[in-house]
């Protein structure tokens, strides 16, 4: 019997070290049977330049999108391709991740012994510590209103090494059958960054399929590349508008509204005083002068600035990429993190 066709589905977006990286450590799979889909995101750095003459020992394609499709749109171009090709499993794997060179044949061996899961996880290790886990599955606290990763921080070693079940499996190396793919659809691009592998995971659970982590399959991430940092502007505006398109779609009445108070507390602007060498009349002007900017959208609070937006944004139904105004909102928050 022939080996199962296996597509890995790799997104590239102004990332070309990380991509090669990753790529040159595919090179090392022990697995016979696999294909590696490159999939670039309109990159603007050098990436295409570096990528196009890149060969590799095992067949390998480049596609360019043309434009930013984000994390569910970029990566749905090479599943797509993935189910053309015939795969019978795709394997998304980030491309600031590398990979356990017997990776592929531990998946595969869950996916044999688990007919009725059709969704994995790797367990996925921080790439500066490489024996401390950083994701080994998840669960939705309905009292906390939070997604919750138990495990992640701990030492490998302090952890079982049994697949076990998690509500979904990490984007940064989900591996799935093509079948689930096809039941089910493809990542919603609605979503363009977070939240999409989340509200995938439950779909395939709705449609019958278990969702495992296969702690004998590793993999190396670097945290936050995507977004410069995991708390930068960035990142709140599409947690916070994304959490609110998930919550709409998978949770109950009682969480939604719990989450709408938590979320028009955000909308209130701190006020605050401040300390320095100045008189205090002074700072006192300032502060009110900071805080009506901050009521109207203005001003240098980028982080305040990014929620507030997303909750807008969420209410008018405008999804996919953010604003053009979010990504200015990140490089002044980079600017003002080297000058602390």
């Amino acid at each position: 019997m022939p080996l199962p066709l296996i597509s890995i589905v790799v997104l590239n977006w102004n990332g070309a070290d990380d991509t090669l990286a990753c790529l040159d450590s595919l090179a090392a799979l022990t697995y016979q049977n696999f294909a590696v889909t490159v999939v670039d995101n309109a990159s603007s750095d050098d990436s295409l330049a570096r990528l196009r003459p890149y060969t590799a020992p095992y067949p390998l394609t480049l596609i360019e999108t043309g434009r930013n499709l984000g994390y569910a749109g970029g990566n749905n171009v090479g599943i797509r391709h993935a189910l053309e090709q015939g795969a019978d499993f795709v394997l998304v794997l980030n491309n600031d991740t590398t990979v356990a060179s017997d990776l592929l044949e531990r998946l595969l061996e869950s996916a044999q012994r688990n007919s009725d899961a059709g969704v994995f996880s790797a367990r996925i290790m921080y790439f500066d510590e490489p024996e401390r886990v950083w994701f080994d599955g998840a669960r939705w606290n309905p009292a906390s209103l939070r997604l919750e990763w138990p495990g992640q921080g701990e030492a490998e070693s302090s952890l079982g090494t049994a697949d076990h079940d998690t509500d979904y499996a990490c984007g940064a190396a989900l591996f799935f059958r093509s079948e689930v793919a096809r039941q089910i659809g493809l990542l919603d691009e609605s979503f363009f960054l977070v939240w999409e592998e989340v509200d995938w995971g439950f779909r395939a659970r709705k449609a019958g399929w278990q969702n495992l982590v296969v702690p004998a399959a590793k993999v190396w991430h670097k945290i936050g590349v995507s977004f410069g940092s995991e708390s930068s502007p960035l990142r709140t505006y599409f947690s916070i508008r994304n959490e609110l398109l998930w919550f709409s779609r998978h949770a109950p009445f009682s969480a939604r509204l719990r989450l709408w108070v938590k979320n028009l507390r955000r909308l209130i602007p701190r006020f605050s005083v401040g300390s320095g060498q100045s008189a205090w009349v002074r700072r006192m002007s300032w502060a009110v002068q900071d805080y009506v900017r901050a009521w109207l959208g203005r001003g240098n609070r980028v982080e305040y600035l990014a929620a507030r937006r997303a909750i807008q944004d969420y209410v008018h139904r405008r999804l996919g990429n953010c604003p053009d105004e979010v990504r200015m909102w990140s490089k002044v928050w980079e600017t003002q993190q080297r000058d602390v």
